[in-house]
């Protein structure tokens, strides 16, 4: 990726230097002054390029017993409702901490801004009901925090519910109004799905600025660290109906990388009815975290493509140039969409990126893992710099997100409502359905199928309304002819434009 206009070649700053001199017994060295007279993001940014500087620690271990903990036995810790944080400070916000255990092996430190001064708030045991679990009191003293949750009014007024999560590596998840945990983020990816192998950087420090009184946003800053790169980042994160996150990182490698992600999402989709391999055991008619992946190109073209479980790892390129934004969508909100009442999937959020700063030349990657189950994440969705990254150079970036119920909003073209995929009747021909939300009457006369494929013949294109519904259907057969891979292509066009969002679809012989 060519350096952005925020990214600036360099060894240390001045101010760094001498911390890292200081911090290794060099009695010449001063004391640095602070960074600014009120802790904020470059204080963290200077946190992060002096540990750049140095080689990577491996964080200490998880006490044995902790880690031996199964999902179900370490929910069972409890915060103590007294541990809660700004419970008497705060009319919006709480922090609840999360202790280690189970996959969470992580130590990470806690840190609060007040008055614009950086205030440590240290693990105790205390703070947790550990009821008849399996753990000594040495562990439990030595467990130390896995991460935190933030929680705020944010269905019912006087009901504190959980906002945004951040535990385990880089992720973090967040809730719009009337959500479910599904889809997540990621800091920074590093590795994805390359034969090298993944890498995951975790956030070691946060720092947590209580808002001013009535304020609807709440700001954190998060220290990265990794084998091959660190990092500051900055979270505005404002809740509501979407709840909305503004986030600026600056991030120092360690040594040259060629696989990172910026901005990654991850989620969960494990079968529905536009597969053209079916799951034959499952009552629900779908079951996914994220339906497809939805794209508005720097062009202003709007793109859908549904996601799939593949066989084999399947990694696709989208976009050659920065988009105007793009998200992992959960289209489908209604319950008989999945039939399912604990999992509740028609609840998932649907989670938009919109590109800001310093994204530089790249590709948008889709990563799609084979599973098993629908208890893995098995999707990746991510901006994958064309220039590697060099140690040496400090790149910022930044972006914004929204969580919620909404899908991404398509305006002036007509979106994707249903895909379904099969085989022709008594023909080997595969069959593709796809249904599109409502067009106005007045366009329909003269409309056009513009159907294509990489390999093989399309045939039969064929456009109806249903009767049924009042939405336009557009169907076609694929004629695959020796090819075990097509990328197919359709829309509808009147006088050469296009009235709705672009379909693509991956086939594969199966």
């Amino acid at each position: 990726m060519a350096a952005a206009p925020e990214a600036v070649l360099e060894t240390l700053s001045p101010e760094a230097a001498a911390a890292l001199a200081a911090s290794e017994g060099d009695p010449s060295a001063a004391p640095p002054p602070p960074a600014t007279p009120e802790f904020d993001f470059e204080d963290v940014r200077r946190k992060a390029e002096i540990l750049a500087s140095r080689p990577f620690q491996t964080p200490p271990g998880i006490p044995k017993e902790a880690g031996a903990l199964d999902y179900d036995a370490y929910r069972r810790i409890e915060l103590r409702q007294e541990a809660a944080l700004w419970k008497d400070s705060s009319d919006k916000f709480r922090i609840l901490p999360d202790p280690r255990g189970y996959l969470f092996n992580q130590a990470v430190r806690l840190n609060f801004v007040e008055e614009g001064k950086e205030v440590a708030r240290p693990y105790s045991p205390d703070d947790f009901n550990f009821f008849d679990l399996p753990l000594s009191e040495e562990a439990q003293r030595l467990l130390g925090f896995a991460g935190f949750r933030v929680v705020t009014p944010l269905n019912i007024a006087g009901k504190w519910d959980e906002l945004i999560s951040f535990r385990g590596a880089s992720f973090f998840r967040a809730l719009g109004a009337g959500n479910l945990y599904g889809a997540s983020a990621r800091g920074i990816s590093i590795g994805t799905a390359s034969p090298e192998g993944e890498q995951f950087p975790y956030f070691r420090e946060f720092w947590l600025q209580k808002p001013a009184p009535g304020s609807d946003t709440i700001r954190i800053y998060a220290l990265l660290d990794g084998e091959s790169i660190t990092g500051a980042y900055e979270f505005a994160v404002t809740p509501g109906v979407e709840t909305k996150m503004q986030i600026t990182a600056t991030l120092f490698p360690r040594k040259t990388l060629s696989t990172v992600g910026i901005s990654p999402l991850t989620s969960m989709y494990f079968f529905s009815p536009h597969d053209i391999r079916k799951h034959p055991n499952d009552f629900r008619p779908a079951v996914h975290d994220s339906e497809g992946l939805s794209i508005q190109m720097y062009n202003g073209e709007w793109v859908w493509r549904p996601l799939f479980n593949p066989k084999a790892l399947q990694v696709s390129v989208l976009a050659d140039r920065p988009p105007l934004g793009f998200g992992l969508v959960q289209r489908k909100r209604g319950f008989d969409d999945y039939a399912d009442i604990e999992a509740g999937y028609h609840h998932r959020p649907t989670v938009w990126v919109q590109p800001k700063a310093g994204w530089g030349e790249g590709e948008l990657m889709l990563v799609e893992i084979p599973t098993v189950n629908e208890y893995n994440d098995n999707i990746v969705a991510y901006w994958k710099p064309k220039t590697p990254w060099q140690p040496g150079t400090a790149y910022t970036v930044s972006y914004d997100m929204k969580w919620s119920l909404l899908t991404s909003s398509v305006p002036d073209v007509t979106s994707v409502a249903n895909t379904f995929a099969g085989v022709k009747p008594a023909s080997t021909q595969q069959l593709f359905v796809i249904d599109y939300e409502q067009i106005p009457e007045a366009l329909l006369n003269g409309v056009e199928a513009d159907v294509s494929t990489s390999a093989g013949k399309i045939v039969n294109p064929v456009i109806k309304t249903n009767p049924e519904t009042g939405k336009v259907r557009l169907s076609f057969e694929l004629e695959a002819q020796n090819t075990d891979v097509a990328e197919l292509r359709a829309l509808l066009t009147k006088g050469g434009k296009p009235i709705t969002e672009t379909w693509l679809y991956r086939w594969r012989k199966e």
